[in-house]
């Protein structure tokens, strides 16, 4: 064998090798393979082979755009002041807060749609000062349109919306793909679905992994640091509406009868308390839609926001009462879960766990500031909606670090363990936006076992089918069709296993699509070689002009069929994607084994044996 094909023949012969390396943990039983093997990897089975867990989440992107345009209402209120100031021919830097609030009582801004800000002024003679150009300059995202009367709509464009929304999903997909990793899931799959929602497939999860699974992803954990508003009117925002209250207490008396209006000694807020009962479980989450009900009852301008804190009461390890009650609170936040660089599980002197926070230098400046300036005041720490506690700021807080107790009547090992995964949730992100579950499905794994059972039998036929019949139509030309056909199983396995990438149903359909593909491949080129000896040429000159004829019929052949593949795997999820990425694989393999493999044992066969005619069948 000369050196050029010796060059060909041994790296053909080591990847072959290395395919059936990988593939062997798959083929062997459980625990057969010694630990000393350097490929451990079996091939993994999707959620509808082996069962698992299916979710499906959708992303609330409206919500992020709405505190986008708070930003924007607040931005908007300050060139507003500016611009008349300085249309009255004054500085708008040397203005006193009295006469900023003077001419900021001129208009007023409200958010009327996520994506839209009303601007209304109280003299007609003012309302050409919020031009185009102005708020151009504020954003360039924002259109203004004309004015109606006294009132001035601006919103934000349809191509901002949809960048955002785009953003606002591509993080999340993000985050939850990196707490499925961390939580050390068996090989997730996780993808968009659509615009806003995203699927989640967990497959072999069973037991306590499926229920930890549907906690922690759908655990949100968007940390804020907001001040409490100790404002009269805020302070007395719930005492104000005690009539409102009872009212709602006589049309819905099983919500009502839990609610009362009580006041914190500490910040002097009344507050709405519903009782949840003594013990965790369903009495929680009657009581927190309790409240939600009567709050959509009411209006809450905003710049404020009503937060939700569990309260336990205990005498020693015995809970007493336990109860949500509200916080009246400012929306705006200037230190969140972004800015935390590290996140860890401490214990205090008595042994209780609590999560320590250290921020960046963003962070620690902000939140510096924030403690400076409101000394006295009560800063409450926030996990999505939720207060997890409201010290008082006894004074300003430097060295960029703050924590979160864990508090509660539980196990120690249950604080333990919601500490550490608060941990990994704030490690690996929070959402960016609110998550809402659209559906979540749990599929028994013996469903699974008869899905598996099904489909090896397919394949099996199919291959016994294609193999006897290539080898009763074309003699040894087939034989050999077959030896290329085995390794194209071969290297499919091997790539799903060193991708991790897992077989589901439509995958095994798209394995017997390849197989059909690949005879049809041989096929025209042992017909090729049939007609070429037909025609009195020698075995060599035979096989190729037979590879070489048939060539440009095999690759535009498997061209179309790739882009179609292509095609499935960008714009589709679920079964098609499992089937466009084994038939993607599988048109890859084929040209390998099926054109140059093939190839190479037809001229191995010539040189070695030097037969005087081909079997090329019937």
């Amino acid at each position: 064998m000369n050196k050029r094909k010796l060059w060909r023949t041994i790296p053909t012969l080591l990847l072959v090798l290395l395919a059936a390396l990988y593939v062997l943990p798959t083929m062997l039983p459980a625990g057969a393979v010694p630990g000393w093997y350097p490929f451990q990897k079996e091939l993994s089975f999707g959620l509808d082979l082996q069962g698992g867990l299916e979710l499906r989440y959708t992303v609330d992107y409206k919500k992020a755009i709405s505190e986008n345009m708070l930003r924007v209402r607040e931005a908007i209120g300050v060139s507003l002041v500016n611009a008349l100031a300085q249309r009255e021919g004054k500085e708008p830097e040397t203005l006193s807060e009295e006469q900023r609030a003077e001419i900021g009582g001129r208009f007023g801004v409200e958010r009327t749609d996520f994506d839209t800000l009303k601007v209304s002024f109280t003299r007609p003679e003012d309302v050409d000062i919020l031009t185009v150009e102005l708020v151009d300059e504020l954003r360039s995202d924002l259109v203004r349109l004309p004015p109606s009367g006294n009132d001035v709509v601006v919103h934000m464009n349809e191509l901002r919306i949809s960048m955002i929304r785009d953003e606002v999903v591509n993080q999340t997909l993000e985050v939850i793909r990196k707490r499925v990793e961390a939580f050390g899931l068996v090989e997730p799959d996780v993808r968009k679905n659509g615009d806003t929602d995203i699927d989640i497939q967990l497959p072999g999860v069973s037991g306590k992994q499926v229920d930890e699974a549907r906690e922690r992803i759908g655990q949100t954990a968007r940390l804020t640091f907001r001040i409490v508003d100790r404002a009269e009117e805020a302070t007395n925002f719930f005492k104000d509406r005690a009539d409102k209250l009872e009212d709602f207490q006589t049309r819905f008396p099983e919500k009502g009868r839990l609610m009362k209006v009580e006041r914190d000694p500490n910040t002097t807020q009344w507050f709405l308390r519903a009782d949840a009962g003594l013990t965790r479980g369903k009495g929680d989450a009657l009581a927190k839609n309790a409240i939600l009900s009567f709050l959509k009852t009411l209006r809450i301008d905003d710049d404020h926001m009503v937060a939700f804190e569990m309260v336990e009461q205990r005498e020693g390890n015995i809970v007493k009462e336990r109860y949500w009650r509200t916080h009246f609170l400012f929306s705006e936040t200037r230190v969140t879960g972004d800015h935390v660089t590290r996140a860890m599980v401490l214990f205090e002197t008595q042994g209780e766990p609590y999560v320590s926070l250290e921020f960046n230098g963003e962070g620690a400046r902000n939140f510096e500031d924030v403690t400076a300036s409101n000394v006295g005041e009560f800063l409450a720490i926030l996990l999505d909606d939720e207060v997890n506690s409201a010290p008082e700021i006894k004074e300003r807080i430097g060295g960029g670090r703050a924590k979160i107790s864990m508090g509660g009547a539980r196990h120690p090992r249950e604080i333990l363990s919601e500490a550490q995964s608060l941990v990994t949730v704030l490690t690996h992100g929070a959402y960016k936006a609110p998550v809402h579950k659209v559906h979540d499905f749990e599929v028994g794994p013996s469903l699974g076992q008869d899905t598996i059972d099904a489909g090896v039998i397919s394949l099996i036929v199919a291959l016994l089918a294609v193999y006897l019949f290539m080898v009763f139509y074309y003699g040894g030309s087939g034989f050999i069709a077959d030896m290329g056909l085995t390794l194209n199983i071969l290297f499919i396995l091997a790539v799903l296993v060193g991708f991790n990438a897992a077989l589901t149903m439509p995958g095994l359909a798209g394995i017997v699509l390849t197989i059909g593909m690949a005879v049809d491949a041989n096929v025209l080129i042992s017909a090729r070689i049939r007609e070429e000896m037909r025609l009195g040429k020698g075995p060599r000159a035979s096989v190729e002009a037979g590879y070489g004829h048939a060539f440009s019929a095999i690759f535009d052949a498997n061209l179309t069929t790739g882009i179609a593949g292509i095609v499935l795997l960008n714009y589709s999820s679920g079964p098609v994607y499992g089937f466009a990425v084994t038939l993607l694989i599988g048109i890859v393999v084929t040209f390998v084994t099926q054109v140059f493999i093939t190839r190479m044992i037809f001229d191995w066969y010539i040189e070695k044996f030097r037969p005087e005619r081909l079997s090329v069948g019937i």
